[in-house]
């Protein structure tokens, strides 16, 4: 009787597991304008306070050409797959030269150039401001 009701069970699951499994619409086109990285630690006080503002910064430019990154320095093995991610970005150099944490790049994707450090110092406002113009700059050196 329990064999049959572990079989059931797994069963079952096997029949509901499609139903967990869904697709995502991703629409758009294009590349991005502008890295926006920030280099964090779950142990910084000032990466802490980054998280609300960066979450604003995000939401105020949802329609703008820009990729949020996280290079999360937290520990070891964090720190290898931070480092690998700049690696395939080519921002590798950056994250060695800006080795500290609670810092936001921003990074020209099209020649990797640090275009400015961020830090908690800089107000929502103040980000989406200097986000956008350097949005800006980018695009006029790509046409």
């Amino acid at each position: 009787m329990q064999t049959r009701c572990v079989l059931f069970s797994l069963a079952l699951l096997l029949m509901a597991s499609p139903a967990l499994a869904g697709t995502v619409q991703v629409d758009g086109e294009g590349s991005p304008a502008l890295y926006v990285v920030k280099v964090h630690a779950d142990w910084c006080g000032s990466c802490k306070a980054l998280t609300p503002v960066l979450e604003e910064v995000r939401e105020a430019l949802a329609d703008d050409p820009v990729l949020f990154l996280e290079l999360d320095v937290t520990d070891e093995a964090r720190t290898a797959q931070a480092r690998l991610l700049a690696v395939a970005l080519g921002i590798e150099d950056h994250l060695k030269a800006n080795n500290k944490t609670g810092l936001v790049l921003l990074i020209n994707p099209g020649d990797n150039a640090l275009l400015e450090t961020l830090t908690r110092k800089n107000s929502d406002d103040e980000m989406v401001g200097k986000i956008k113009e350097h949005i800006a700059t980018t695009e006029e050196m790509a046409e």
